[in-house]
């Protein structure tokens, strides 16, 4: 559980920025760029349907765009020999971590730099994440939790470790929302500005400071073999280890080698599943904000009072949900398949009820569909060898992270292209896409009951011939 608050920190930390970043870059942008009059900026989500306000909004997403790619392509690079390196060399697991800390205390340093250098064009925002990307990011956090929990955990517990890694992901967003919300709405703490981005950027930098120092006087908790050798190598022999061509080929390897029962199709339409689940809820970032002030018209701080309070079902329903189901007798497959269901509510009502009853509606609804993802991720590592979870689960983080681009770039495109008329039918869309990890669960579910009758078959033969036997 030590790694957990690592996950909690990091995650808080980042969320709390996010409407303070957009609304920074889109204050640039308006004022700035456009040259309007500071009173149209302050309020021009009251002006939904004007050419500015779209303008401002289109902007934003093509910076969200920018935002995820700069953020993402180095997680992409090191997806490749990262799996490695955790599988083969796990005293390394806390240096990455205390890596991420400080990638994330430099970004959010330049952050607070840009806060006060109000002329910088909007685009110098973007700067600020390229530390932050090169030290590995959330990628790195996320893989080194999901594969020490794939070693340390029996196999019927693994969907619960998982649900309990979504409370700390959905708490850090739940907590986010309502702190950056609130601290971007006070008045400046710092004089000269002209909202309290510095506020926001200063709570961030100090919970990232706590996160880092825990991190450095931890010790982690969980159980690995140790190969002598390799502990005793030096960090030059590992870097020559890790970083070698080979490796590349080895992770299409493991996709490509046969498993028994269909297990090579298996994996790569379970890995491809959870990276759409988690790209349709991850990527809805890049237009959430922009979505409620054309959609519902509000500020900054309604909006994350809303969000607060539509994001308390889904985080109870996360962490409880699972182990309800389990307790009950559903299997994993059919987790993953009734956390579709509610997946493809979540999106399908907010797209077709334009309303903030609506907008609730969804969330309340849907509130079951973060357990999709979990329910798929413990999928994943019953498929595979405990030996090859480390390489599977940092390529699925990948995996995610890269279909998660792709995720913002349709949000934001779809978006931009519907913003006047039908801006709702960007959900309508990912609903429709969701339709795929459902079929994926329904056909492992219905494989399993198939392979379930076989086994009951056999065992009702054996019992027959051992009773012929003693006749």
């Amino acid at each position: 559980m030590k790694f957990d608050f690592c996950v909690l920190m990091i995650a808080l930390a980042s969320m709390i920025q996010v409407i303070a970043v957009t609304q920074l870059m889109e204050d640039k942008m308006c004022l700035n760029h456009l040259k309007l009059d500071e009173q149209f900026c302050s309020n021009f989500t009251s002006f939904p349907n004007s050419n500015e306000t779209q303008t401002i909004l289109q902007a934003a997403n093509k910076f969200k765009n920018w935002q995820f790619l700069v953020s993402s392509i180095p997680s992409l690079f090191m997806s490749v020999f990262v799996g490695y390196w955790l599988g083969n060399y796990p005293k390394y697991f806390k240096p990455f971590i205390i890596s991420v800390f400080c990638g994330a205390i430099i970004e959010t340093s330049l952050m607070l730099v840009n806060s006060f250098v109000f002329t910088a064009p909007w685009w110098a925002i973007l700067l600020a994440y390229v530390p932050y990307a090169l030290s590995g990011g959330i990628f790195l956090v996320y893989s080194a939790v999901y594969t020490s929990i794939s070693w340390g955990t029996p196999k019927h517990l693994v969907i619960v470790r998982f649900s309990v890694i979504e409370l700390f992901a959905k708490t850090a967003r739940l907590g986010a929302s309502f702190l950056g919300g609130h601290i971007l709405a006070q008045d400046p703490w710092i004089s000269g500005q002209r909202k309290n981005y510095a506020g926001v950027f200063i709570v961030g930098l100090s919970m990232q400071l706590i996160g880092l120092i825990y991190t450095v006087l931890m010790k982690p908790s969980f159980v690995y073999e140790k190969n002598i050798e390799k502990e005793k190598a030096s960090f030059i022999q590992v870097i020559t280890d890790v970083f070698r061509i080979s490796r590349a080929k080895e992770c299409a390897l493991l996709f490509l080698k046969k498993r028994p029962n269909s297990g090579r199709l298996r994996l790569i339409l379970l890995l491809t599943s959870g990276a759409i689940c988690n790209a349709a809820i991850g990527s809805e970032d890049g237009i959430a904000y922009q979505f409620a002030q054309r959609v519902y018209g509000l500020t900054e701080e309604a909006y994350t009072s809303m969000l607060t309070l539509v994001y308390v079902p889904p985080t109870i329903a996360t962490f409880i949900g699972p182990s309800i189901l389990k307790f009950l007798g559903l299997s994993d497959s059919s987790i993953a398949i009734f956390g579709c269901l509610s997946l493809v509510a979540f999106f399908a009502i907010r797209g077709i009820f334009l309303t903030i009853r609506g907008y609730i509606a969804g969330y309340v609804i849907g509130s079951c569909g973060r357990i999709s993802s979990v329910a798929i991720r413990s999928l994943i590592v019953s498929t595979v060898d405990s030996v090859e979870s480390a390489q599977i689960l940092t390529l699925s983080t990948a995996l995610e992270i890269f279909t998660g681009l792709g995720g913002t770039f349709l949000y934001t495109s779809i978006f931009s292209l519907t913003i006047a008329h039908q801006p709702g039918a960007v959900f309508l869309l990912v609903a429709t896409i969701i339709l795929y990890p459902l079929l994926v669960s329904c056909w492992i579910r219905f494989g399993q009951r198939k392979s379930d009758k076989l086994d009951d078959k056999a065992n009702v033969e054996v019992a027959m011939h051992n009773e012929e036997q003693k006749l």
